[in-house]
């Protein structure tokens, strides 16, 4: 899990003004991936889900009960409700000479046990490679292989 990816990528700062299209839902026949944050209709049950994982602490919620803009959390369902989840963070960095980048450090990847935790596993780190290149993240930190 302790693994390094990097985008190749033109200019990448926090800053460029571009805007970055809405996720689409990543679907396989036997489960389905989405951009989940506390405006999402299941944000109850996925919460519920990772209390009883004890990885709630994961996640940086604050008083209100909204999700970090920093973090980016992407949830596999099927049928019987939850089924995995990878969370990670942004971190900008920069040098001293003023180049500025973002990377992705994964904070909680789960998928439930099973004979389809192969396919949700595939499934949530697609998403999360797609989502983290739609944010023009230079390199993932932390990401299963």
């Amino acid at each position: 899990m302790d693994q390094n990816y990097s985008f190749s990528a033109e200019k990448n700062d926090m800053c460029s003004g571009q805007k970055t299209r809405p996720m689409k839902k990543i679907t396989s026949a036997l489960v389905r991936v989405e951009l989940v944050d506390n405006w999402h209709a299941r944000w109850p049950a996925v919460l519920e889900s990772l209390a009883e994982l004890g990885l709630l602490d994961a996640l940086s919620i604050d008083e209100e009960g909204w999700l970090s803009a920093r973090q980016v959390l992407l949830v596999a369902f099927t049928r019987s409700g939850v089924a995995g989840h990878l969370c990670f963070r942004l971190v900008p960095c920069a040098t001293a000479r003023g180049d500025v980048w973002v990377d992705a450090h994964l904070e909680t990847f789960d998928v439930q046990p099973g004979d389809r935790s192969s396919k949700i596993t595939s499934a949530l780190t697609a998403a999360a490679l797609k989502r983290a290149k739609a944010l023009r993240c230079r390199n993932l930190v932390g990401f299963p292989a």
